[in-house]
């Protein structure tokens, strides 16, 4: 969007699934400098954090089936889209 609006992105999540309907549902994303990132900073100390967080999310699926998805558990930025791919590619990984 341009300046004209107040928000980030504005989602109709039934296009992801090519779902048909009468009725919907819109989100709308709204940015701000307050409270934590929501997405990774990549520099040199985060990769580090991040290296570890992969150890732990490793062992908690080997021991606990504990699966960590997305754009935080990936460390990279997903487009909405990319990141429903994300989640869809490693259920049916997971489920054979």
């Amino acid at each position: 969007p341009g300046p004209e609006v107040d928000f980030t992105r504005i989602v109709e999540y039934k296009h992801y699934f090519h779902q048909k309907s009468d009725y919907t549902v819109t989100v709308k994303e709204y940015s701000t400098d307050k409270g934590d990132p929501y997405y990774p900073v990549p520099n040199p100390k985060n990769h580090e954090l991040y290296k570890k967080y992969q150890e732990l999310a490793k062992k908690e699926e080997e021991e606990n089936n504990v699966y960590f998805v997305g754009r935080l558990a990936s460390y990279k930025y997903f487009n909405m889209d990319a990141a429903i791919d994300n989640v869809l590619n490693m259920f049916n990984d997971i489920e054979g």
